[in-house]
């Protein structure tokens, strides 16, 4: 797991203006990742078609991790991943890839900046890192591709 966080944070670090200050505190959050629940903010600019802002926040606990921003939520338990969108009301369900599925990205991030890190006692309960689908209402779109 931290072995992930830190190659994840390593790419995208490679293009990050501020590298310096941002891989000091990478490292800080890396080393927490087995033994806190660890929330944090984050901004970068996702540059893969067109520039996009991103804005929200992560939690992380081992496996598991909940991200928000932009509008859209991403919940995942460490063996599946919900990507939901409120707005249109659509949840994707998903086999989960652990966190390298996010170091896909990395070369397509930049300007990243964390801040409002937070180390927390770790939990025995892990559900805000599911989302139950049963407890939606018909309007919702659930498209299961396990």
């Amino acid at each position: 797991m931290k072995k992930l966080i830190l190659c994840l944070m390593a790419s995208v670090l490679a293009l990050t203006a501020s590298a310096q200050s941002v891989q000091e505190q990478v490292a800080g959050i890396a080393a927490h990742l087995e033994t806190n629940r660890i929330s944090l903010r984050y901004d970068c600019t996702f540059t893969q078609d067109a520039p996009v802002k991103l804005t929200g926040t992560l939690l992380v606990q081992g496996t598991r991790y909940q991200a928000k921003g932009n509008g859209m939520e991403i919940y995942c338990d460490g063996e599946t991943r919900w990507t939901v969108d409120p707005a249109s009301k659509e949840v994707y369900v998903e086999e989960a890839g652990g966190l390298e599925e996010l170091m896909a990205w990395g070369d397509s991030l930049t300007d990243l900046k964390l801040s409002d890190v937070r180390y927390l006692p770790l939990s025995e309960d892990v559900s805000a890192f599911r989302f139950d689908t049963a407890a939606l209402d018909d309007d919702w779109v659930v498209t299961d591709l396990r």
